[in-house]
C-alpha cells in the first residue's frame, strides 16, 4: 500500500482463487502488521497519513458502512491515538459487490479481499466497475496471465507486478478506461492527444 493506498493506479479490492485465498489473506495480514504509522520524518515510519479531513472521513466512512454490512476486518481498522489523519494498513473479508468499500475508490489504505472459482466470472465482477486505469493479473503461468490481462477493462494491466514501468526514461502510454480518464499521455499516444484528425474526401467526377 504505496503512500497509504493514495496512488490513482493502487488496488482498489482484490480477487483471489479460493484455492489460495486463506493463506494468501494470512501473509498479507502479516505483512500490513509489520507497517508502522506515523509521520514521515520519522525514521522506520513505513505509512504517513491521508491527505487530508476530508479523504480520512471518505476512508473510514466506507470501512464502517463495509463493518455494518457483515465484513470482517482481519486487521487494523482503528485510527490510532492522537492528532492527525493517520489509519492503519486494513484488511477486510466477507464483502462483495454491492458494498460500498468494493464498488468504490477508497483512496487509502483499506482493502477489500474477494475469493472466486472461477476466472471468467472474476473478469466479469472486475469489468463491472465503472472504474478502469490499473489492474494486475497474478499466476505462475504467465502466458495465461497475459491473455487475462487482455480481457481486463483497464488502460494499464500488469502481469505478475503491479505500478512498475520506465516513467522516467521512455514511459509506455499511460492512461484510463470508462471514466477513470480519457486519453493517453507518454509515447507517440501521447503526442498524438495534441493533434487533430483531419479527413480530406476529394470527389472523383464532378
Amino acid at each position: 500500500m504505496a503512500n497509504t493506498g493514495q496512488v490513482c493506479t493502487a488496488i482498489k479490492r482484490l480477487y483471489v482463487h479460493e484455492k489460495v485465498f486463506d493463506p494468501l489473506v494470512e501473509a498479507l495480514v502479516a505483512h500490513a502488521k509489520n507497517a508502522t504509522v506515523g509521520d514521515g520524518l520519522t525514521k522506520g515510519v513505513t505509512h504517513g497519513p491521508l491527505n487530508n479531513k476530508m479523504q480520512y472521513n471518505i476512508v473510514t466512512g466506507l470501512l464502517d458502512d463495509a463493518k455494518q454490512q457483515g465484513a470482517k476486518v482481519l486487521c487494523g481498522g482503528e485510527a490510532p491515538e492522537g492528532p492527525g489523519y493517520f489509519f492503519p494498513p486494513t484488511l477486510v473479508t466477507d464483502v462483495k459487490e454491492g458494498v460500498r468499500l468494493v464498488d468504490e475508490e477508497q483512496f487509502g489504505p483499506v482493502l477489500p479481499v474477494i475469493p472466486f472459482t472461477d476466472v471468467d466470472d472474476a473478469v466479469t465482477r472486475a469489468n463491472a466497475s465503472p472504474f478502469g486505469l490499473g489492474g494486475s493479473v497474478w499466476t505462475r503461468d504467465s502466458e495465461k496471465g497475459a491473455q487475462i490481462a487482455a480481457r481486463l477493462e483497464t488502460g494499464v494491466t500488469w502481469v505478475n507486478a503491479h505500478i512498475t514501468g520506465d516513467f522516467a526514461g521512455k514511459p509506455p502510454p499511460f492512461g484510463g478506461a470508462k471514466m477513470s480518464g480519457i486519453g493517453r499521455e507518454h509515447g507517440r499516444a501521447g503526442l498524438e492527444e495534441y493533434t487533430d484528425l483531419k479527413t480530406i474526401r476529394v470527389a472523383k467526377k464532378l
